[in-house]
């Protein structure tokens, strides 16, 4: 075969072809004509050299690839995949940039800088400038997009700046916060537990209580715990369930108790029998028997089942479960 029909076979360039023969990659026998001729073997070696490049390795690594026996693939295929995630990052980090800029509705030049000067404080290293910002942003003395403000809230990990964005995403009205709402459907536990904590600083609408209902079968345990806990405090029904879970299983379980014990009846007679069956259902030396027992003190003086409970419980086996039994009434004044 002439280069040209190998070209047009290969959907490789000519000019390319004679590269590829310049860098030793094929080669072509040298007819009496003076053509280049190329075999069957040589065209599947340019298919392979073009799969190969498809994959990201350069033309050096590609000759290497072929005519090296130790040549090791999965060294260079794993040091291509750390390349091309650092570079699909900083396009990423690009984009936002620039979607940050055009969400500020920059009218000229000078007003895109400064949006870009606050995108640098929102994204510095030290978190003191991205708290300071937060605070700037939520009073009102600079002027971020609830879109940037929303994405800058929801991957922050230090706790104060988390703080302060999520104050002012709240600050910017409920708008922002259903922009932060759309958190829950992350991935990432940790931003759907910041979508939460945002919603529960703003006025919890009957929309945002929808939102933070559905969450009460998130497959992680903190994620279920702070939505109860949000619950907890409107005395949703819905919320009850994990509440008792939490004390079970010791996730906030003081919080949990005290939320529990704001429900009115009959769900708090529902309450008390719930932790009488788990003291039932528990070995002697569970711990879980002395988390209920300490969850009873916040029923004794509403429920007169919760006492005779607390007084059944001072000879009990758990010496941990008696001595917080006999505390408990001792200082309801009953014994």
């Amino acid at each position: 075969m002439l280069i040209g029909e190998v070209s047009q076979r290969s959907g490789v360039s000519a000019r390319m072809l004679r590269h590829y023969e310049k860098l030793g990659l094929v080669s072509p026998q040298l007819a009496s004509s003076g053509y280049r001729t190329f075999s069957e073997d040589d065209l599947r070696r340019i298919f392979y050299i073009e799969g190969l490049r498809s994959l990201g390795l350069s033309l050096q690594q590609v000759h290497d690839a072929l005519d090296d026996d130790a040549f090791d693939p999965q060294g260079i295929i794993t040091e291509l995949i750390a390349e091309t995630t650092a570079r699909i990052e900083t396009e990423r980090e690009l984009l936002t940039r620039l979607k940050a800029v055009k969400n500020a509705s920059a009218s000229d030049w000078d007003a895109a800088l400064d949006v870009v000067q606050i995108l640098q404080r929102l994204r510095s290293v030290d978190p003191a400038q991205r708290q300071s910002l937060a605070f700037d942003a939520g009073s009102g003395r600079t002027s971020i997009a609830a879109e940037t403000l929303v994405e800058s809230a929801l991957k922050e990990t230090h706790l104060n700046a988390e703080g302060a964005l999520s104050w002012a995403v709240v600050q910017q009205g409920e708008k922002a916060v259903a922009l932060a709402a759309r958190g829950i459907n992350s991935k990432d536990a940790e931003v759907r537990l910041r979508a939460v904590k945002i919603m529960a600083s703003a006025s919890l609408t009957a929309e945002f209580m929808g939102i933070l209902r559905g969450l009460l079968t998130d497959q992680e345990p903190r994620v279920r715990a702070e939505v109860a806990l949000v619950l907890g405090k409107n005395n949703d029904a819905q919320a009850v369930a994990e509440l008792l879970d939490m004390v079970k299983t010791g996730m906030r379980d003081v919080e949990a108790a005290e939320l529990l014990a704001g429900y009115s009846e009959p769900k708090t007679s529902d309450i008390v029998q719930q932790f009488e069956y788990l003291l039932v259902q528990s070995e002697t030396m569970s711990p879980i028997r002395g988390r209920v027992t300490q969850a009873l003190a916040e029923f004794t003086s509403s429920s007169s089942r919760a006492r005779e409970l607390a007084e059944q419980l001072i000879d009990d086996d758990n010496p941990i479960v008696a001595f917080t039994a006999t505390a408990i009434l001792k200082a309801s004044g009953t014994t």
